[in-house]
């Protein structure tokens, strides 16, 4: 369950992203070529590298934000968080690490010969985030839920 937290981290780093292209724009304003160079400075922040690994970051957090009983979130995990049953948070998170570095491996070589999906490096990278957010923030609980909804598997209740 996202909490009130998580929302809020959405937009704020939204709103950053954004002032971080406009700071790079005002401060190519006071430069000889003006509007071009500009222009060329927030092209450059909107696109460049960090904009890149910002849009990655917001585009988990939406994930995280939606939830793990939406359709669309089984069909992209389901598969490999079923692989992750019986697993505590941190060796799903060292287990998710070494099928992305084995998977990042194996798209180098299928670069190499022309023929390399990205599709399952991309959801083990969401994945890998995903899992070493709720790592950081120490979100157990939520990392079993999360397992038990995409998984289907019904949460056994605690009895006292």
């Amino acid at each position: 369950m996202p909490t009130a937290e998580d929302r809020l981290g959405a937009r704020t780093r939204a709103l950053r992203d954004l002032a971080r292209m406009r700071r790079a724009a005002a401060a190519a304003r006071g430069q000889p070529r003006g509007a071009m160079a500009a222009a060329l400075a927030q092209i450059e922040a909107a696109f460049g590298e960090a904009a890149a690994i910002n849009d990655f970051k917001i585009r988990v957090e939406r994930l995280i934000r939606l939830g793990p009983h939406r359709p669309a979130a089984r069909a992209r995990f389901g598969v490999r968080v079923a692989m992750l049953s019986g697993r505590d948070l941190d060796a799903a998170t060292a287990l998710v690490e070494r099928w992305w570095r084995d998977e990042r491996k194996a798209f180098q070589i299928a670069s190499a010969f022309g023929s390399a999906p990205r599709l399952s490096l991309e959801i083990l990278r969401e994945l890998r985030l995903i899992l070493r957010l709720a790592r950081f923030k120490r979100r157990e609980a939520e990392y079993r839920s999360a397992l038990a909804a995409l998984c289907e598997v019904p949460i056994a209740a605690a009895v006292e």
